[in-house]
């Protein structure tokens, strides 16, 4: 079963630091080279589901260019772009916990790191 202890242990195996945000949210900060530039993560775990968000994948103030954001969405595996109530660019992955590995988790992480990166550079911000 997962649960938050499990979650824990695996950002540690990513070499990436975990802090309790609340009792079911962590707080990811990617470390490490060529993490320079990536925005920290928040992991929620729900009973059926992780709920992965980089929070804002965007600087403030940086523009924000919808069209674009949907464009890429559709090249995306596992995770896609949302708009936060207060506007703010989020990229997010939902991972369902019945049968979830760490493998899984693994690479939804790594997508979401590359997909911050390349997508902040391809608009300038990085």
């Amino acid at each position: 079963m997962f649960d938050v202890a499990t979650l824990k242990q695996w950002i540690g195996r990513l070499g990436y630091e975990a802090t309790a945000d609340r009792p079911s949210t962590y707080r990811i900060e990617p470390r490490g080279p060529g993490m320079e530039g990536v925005p920290p993560f928040y992991a929620q775990c729900t009973p059926n589901w992780l709920v992965l968000s980089i929070l804002p994948v965007l600087p403030e103030g940086a523009p924000v260019p919808h069209r674009w954001l949907l464009e890429r969405c559709r090249h995306m595996r596992l995770a896609k772009f949302a708009l936060a109530e207060d506007g703010a660019v989020a990229l997010s992955a939902e991972l369902p916990t019945e049968s979830l590995d760490f493998e899984e988790f693994e690479d939804a992480v790594l997508r979401m790191v590359e997909y911050a990166l390349r997508y902040r550079r391809e608009l300038g911000v990085a």
